[in-house]
This record gives C-alpha cells, sequence and structure tokens, in this order.
C-alpha cells in the first residue's frame, strides 16, 4: 500500500480553505446564534478543497475548517463540550464525499450546474452524523444535556437551506475560469 503524499501547494491549500472556513464560521455563526443553532457557510472553502483537490484534501480541509466550529458549539455558544469536535469530523465526511462525487462523475466534463445536486448528495452522510450525533452521543456521554436532542430538527432543517444556497454558489465558483485556474494552480493531480 503506497501513502499519498501532498506537496507543499497542496498543503498550504488545504490550510488557507481550513483558515478561511474557522473565519466564515466565526462571521457567520457568532451573530445568528439561537441556542445551539446558527447559521455557518464554513463548508464552501471544504467543498471548494474537495471539488478541486479531491477526497484526501477535501476531509483534511474539513477537519480544519471544522474547528472553529467545534468551539463555538462546543465551549463558547453551546453545552456539547467535547462532542462539539464532531463538527469537524462531519465536515470532514462532506470533504471527502464531495471529492469523491466529483472524481467519479467529473462534473467539470459537464455544466456546473452539475455541482448543485453533487453538494446536496455529498451532505447526506454528514447529515446522519448529526442525527447520530444528537441522538445516540449526546445522551450516552452527557446525558446532562440529552435535551439537546431536542434541536435535532431545527438543526437539519437550517442545515438543508445552508447546502442548498452552498450548492448554488459553489455552482457558480465552479463555472467561473478565473477561479477554477486560481485554485487548480494549487493542485498537481486535478478532478478536471
Amino acid at each position: 500500500m503506497s501513502m499519498v503524499k501532498l506537496n507543499s501547494k497542496q498543503i498550504a491549500f488545504i490550510a488557507m480553505m481550513g483558515a478561511l472556513g474557522n473565519i466564515l464560521a466565526f462571521i457567520t455563526i457568532a451573530p445568528t446564534v439561537v441556542k445551539q443553532v446558527a447559521l455557518d457557510f464554513s463548508l464552501i472553502p471544504v467543498l471548494i478543497a474537495g471539488i478541486f483537490g479531491g477526497a484526501l484534501i477535501g476531509g483534511l480541509t474539513g477537519i480544519i475548517a471544522g474547528l472553529g466550529p467545534s468551539l463555538l458549539f462546543g465551549f463558547i455558544y453551546g453545552q456539547l463540550g467535547f462532542l462539539g469536535f464532531t463538527l469537524s469530523i462531519g465536515k470532514g465526511i462532506v470533504g471527502v464525499m464531495i471529492g469523491l462525487l466529483t472524481n467519479y462523475f467529473k462534473p467539470f466534463q459537464r455544466t456546473t450546474w452539475v455541482f448543485i445536486p453533487l453538494v446536496l448528495v455529498a451532505f447526506i452522510p454528514e447529515c446522519f452524523w448529526i442525527i447520530l450525533t444528537f441522538s445516540i452521543f449526546v445522551p450516552l456521554f452527557i446525558p446532562s444535556q440529552a435535551a439537546l436532542s431536542g434541536f435535532l430538527i431545527p438543526i437539519l432543517v437550517k442545515a438543508w437551506f445552508e447546502i442548498g444556497v452552498m450548492s448554488f454558489f459553489i455552482s457558480a465558483l465552479a463555472g467561473h475560469e478565473g477561479f477554477k485556474s486560481f485554485v487548480f494552480s494549487y493542485m498537481s493531480k486535478t478532478n478536471r
């Protein structure tokens, strides 16, 4: 089994996208938080990383981009504690999924509208991860916060709204030649 090696440009890209994800989290979550529910557009750089860099780059970016939301929902605004880090795992899952879907369906050889359903489908595993977190992990590991499970439906409704908005945004970005050229300049092997 050979180990995948990332070059310095790819590592820099992961770091940039991860940092951007955290910045977007702090910008969008802080002003909109109501209990455990808040807008969070930190997945945008994760989707970009997965689409342009593949599953590994998308997954690593997701884990890094999820650190800010993990802290916000785990300790600052929320009561999830260390379970807040399940957000990093969920974002990593989305990064891997969009990378795999992009590699399989080759949307750059089609119309960029294809990205809308790809982004929506890539979110389904994270949706199940959110359900698992709030219905199993929260009551099991922090029983004093079991009432947080009551936020599951509002969180999922909000999440599907966000992913819908992001799918159109990603479709527009993926069709922009200047943006594609810039991002592909960081990748040695691409999902073109």
